[in-house]
């Protein structure tokens, strides 16, 4: 009676309270199924790193405008010019011929910039050949026997055309004809400008100072041709020479230099164009410590006041006015220094917070991705227990149904004995 009573109570109390627990837990699992698979979706997909903006440079303060000088400041009679030390002359590097094997790609267009340069300078007036002597390391008699190139040896005493070419082609690694027509064709165009006479100087003063490097050679043919063009009345070629030498030391500021020279130089009288180039040449250094916008910059002020001085003071007054304006214009320089420091001073801490904010926002994304990597790796777990959760469960359910079903049927067995199942 008891075990009845039992049954009845287990039936409909127990068995109903168990399967509203177990399903609340299905539920729960359930939920926690999907509230992980949201989080595992969320955790795949992409991380962007935020976009930092790098402030604008602030705009640069204005200099001062250059103190001007008065002509008057100049005292161009009473002051005598002192002008700067002559720079040493370069040396041309002697080098041993080498054979190399012959490439006769463009020899015939070369031969023609050879024979134009042969008739700018004719043989038969300029020594192309050179001068020297014959030297017979064993004696002569072996060489008028054998007739071998090995039992004489030229000694060259002075060097010609030709063997200058030869060292200028090796200086600036001219191993083809078409480099060596490229390098012709650039004394040509300043060769022919010249009066014949003068031309043999010219073509040994670019021959010594040829850089190593044929396109600034070049570069620098192609503005002197601008400055020879305005010095044709010009005796001498001492400015040819000083203004070739500088395009080969300042490979910056030589082209910009000549080029400038170029467009003043018909300011001055033909007297004293070459004093005043010689003058541009050493204040560049001795005076404007290589800062060549500056010294532009004085040369404009400078220029109005050439038709005022006299015609023999040209030159000389150019270096006096330096002096003087440089002299003015001390204050003001320190104020342009200041400005550029400032500037650079706040260039800097535009670039020191950019990349701090840069550095900040890559930690930023890396923390984004590492914190989504360990969500994924969590929900992954979650999502994989409480499936496990609901299939145990299931499968405890499916166990209560079973021993519910079989209790009932034992149920009607013993209410009817005789009743077929």
């Amino acid at each position: 009676m008891k075990t009845n009573y039992f049954s009845k109570i287990e039936n409909k109390y127990v068995f109903n309270m168990s399967l509203i627990f177990w399903h609340i837990f299905i539920a729960l699992s359930t939920i926690a199924v999907i509230i992980s698979l949201l989080i595992f979706l969320w955790s795949i997909t992409p991380s962007f790193q935020k976009n930092v903006e790098k402030q604008s440079y602030p705009e640069k303060k204005q200099y001062p405008d250059p103190v001007k000088v008065n002509l008057f400041e100049l005292k161009l009679e009473e002051v005598k010019l002192e002008e700067a030390p002559p720079e040493s002359p370069d040396t041309v590097a002697v080098i041993e011929k080498k054979q190399v094997v012959e490439d006769i790609t463009g020899k015939k267009e070369y031969e023609s910039s050879f024979n134009t340069l042969k008739t700018l300078i004719p043989p038969s007036k300029y020594s192309w050949e050179g001068e020297g002597y014959w030297y017979y390391p064993q004696g002569e008699r072996f060489w008028t026997y054998y007739k071998q190139e090995q039992y004489r040896q030229w000694i060259s005493t002075e060097p010609g055309i030709d063997s200058k070419l030869s060292s200028s082609y090796r200086n600036v690694n001219a191993k083809n004809y078409v480099k060596k027509k490229q390098i012709l064709d650039g004394f040509i165009s300043i060769v022919k400008l010249l009066k014949e006479e003068k031309r043999a100087t010219a073509l040994q003063i670019l021959m010594n100072h040829m850089t190593d490097n044929i396109v600034q050679n070049d570069s620098i043919y192609k503005v002197l041709t601008k400055v020879v063009n305005k010095m044709l009345k010009v005796d001498n070629l001492e400015y040819l020479d000083q203004l070739v030498r500088f395009g080969k030391i300042n490979q910056n500021d030589g082209v910009p230099f000549i080029e400038y020279t170029a467009t003043i130089i018909n300011n001055f009288d033909v007297s004293q164009k070459t004093i005043s180039i010689d003058n541009l040449v050493k204040s560049y250094y001795n005076y404007f410590k290589q800062d060549l916008h500056k010294q532009i910059e004085s040369t404009n002020l400078f220029l109005p006041f050439l038709y005022k001085i006299k015609v023999g003071q040209q030159g000389n007054a150019l270096m006096k006015y330096y002096g003087v304006y440089l002299n003015k214009n001390i204050e003001r320089d320190n104020k342009i220094t200041q400005i550029e420091n400032e500037q650079q001073k706040q260039i800097t801490e535009i670039e020191t917070q950019y990349n701090l904010e840069q550095l900040q926002a890559q930690q930023e994304f890396n923390a984004k991705k590492e914190s989504k990597q360990n969500l994924r790796y969590k929900s992954m777990i979650a999502i994989g227990i409480s499936i496990l959760i609901i299939v145990l469960i299931a499968t405890i359910l499916v166990f209560f149904s079973i021993q519910r079903s079989v209790r009932k049927i034992e149920e009607k067995i013993a209410m009817n004995p005789n009743a077929q199942v």
